[in-house]
C-alpha cells in the first residue's frame, strides 16, 4: 500500500505528456493579422497559430482582448500564449519566444493625408509633433526608447481607430500615428474610411512576428509548438497562408 501511494504521488507531481493544462491563448485586434469575427478569433497569424497548436496536439482556447489586458495575462499567469507579438529588449526576459518564420511587419510613422504642413526627415523632427498610438504596443516602447515622452509628444490610446478621430479636421488633437501599412489600410476599410487616409512619412523599424508564452508555461509545451511550426514551415503552409491573405487583401 505504501508503495502504491508513493507511485500515485509521483504521478500527480509529474503528469503524463498528454495531460498538459489547457493553454489560454490571447490576442488583440490587429487586422488582418488577428481580430474577432463573428465572436471568434480570425486573421492571417491566427490561422498559423491554430494550425500549430492543433499539430502539437494541445488543448486551447483563443480570446481577442484589448492589448494591455492580453499582455498582462501573459506576463503574470501560467499557461498563457500571447500573439501577435513583437520581440523588444524590454519584453525579452519576460516570455518564452517562438518566431513565426515568414511573418513580419514594417512599422512607420503616418500623417493624415490632409496635413500637408507636416514635414519630417528624421525621427528627431517627429518629436515636435503629437503622436497618437496604441498603449504598450511595440511602436510605443520603441519611441519611448528614442526619447519621446508621454503627454509631450506621445499620446497612447486603447484603440487604433481613435487616432483617426483625434486627427480629423476640426479635431486636430494629434498630428501623427504609427503602424504597419497593411494593417492601417485594413482598419480604415473596415471602418468605412478611405484606405489612403494615412500617408507614410518615416520608417521606424522592421521585425518578425512572434508567439510569446508566459514564463510559467511548461518548456515541453513551448517546444511542441516550436516543432509544429517547423513542420508547417517545411510543408509550405505558412507561406501559402500568408500569400493567400495578401491576394485577398490586394486592392
Amino acid at each position: 500500500m505504501r508503495f502504491l501511494l508513493l507511485v500515485l504521488g509521483f504521478l500527480l507531481l509529474f503528469p503524463a505528456p498528454g495531460s498538459c493544462a489547457s493553454l489560454r491563448v490571447v490576442t488583440e485586434e490587429w487586422p488582418p493579422y488577428n481580430y474577432a469575427e463573428n465572436g471568434a478569433a480570425a486573421g492571417l497569424v491566427t490561422a498559423v497559430v491554430r494550425a500549430a497548436l492543433d499539430r502539437a496536439g494541445l488543448d486551447y482556447t483563443i480570446k481577442v482582448l484589448p492589448w494591455a489586458r492580453a499582455y498582462s495575462l501573459a506576463l503574470h499567469d501560467p499557461n498563457v500564449l500571447l500573439y501577435s507579438t513583437l520581440k523588444l529588449p524590454e519584453r525579452e526576459p519576460h516570455f518564452h519566444w517562438v518566431r513565426l518564420d515568414g511573418l513580419g511587419v514594417e512599422m512607420h510613422l503616418f500623417r493624415p493625408r490632409h496635413r500637408r504642413d507636416i514635414r519630417i526627415g528624421t525621427l528627431d523632427d517627429a518629436k515636435a509633433y503629437r503622436v497618437g498610438l496604441t498603449r504598450d504596443s511595440a511602436p510605443h516602447h520603441f519611441l519611448l526608447r528614442q526619447g519621446f515622452q508621454e503627454g509631450v509628444n506621445l499620446f497612447p490610446v486603447s484603440d487604433e481607430l481613435l487616432n483617426v478621430r483625434k486627427s480629423e479636421p476640426g479635431n486636430n488633437r494629434i498630428d501623427l500615428t504609427t503602424g504597419d501599412p497593411l494593417s492601417q489600410g485594413y482598419r480604415l476599410r473596415q471602418a468605412g474610411l478611405p484606405a489612403d487616409y494615412w500617408v507614410r512619412v518615416l520608417p521606424l523599424f522592421s521585425t518578425d512576428i512572434y508567439m510569446a508564452f508566459s514564463l510559467a508555461t511548461p518548456p515541453e509545451t513551448v517546444e511542441r509548438v516550436r516543432a509544429a511550426l517547423r513542420q508547417l514551415r517545411d510543408e509550405g503552409f505558412i507561406d501559402a497562408t500568408r500569400d493567400g491573405y495578401l491576394r485577398r487583401l490586394a486592392p
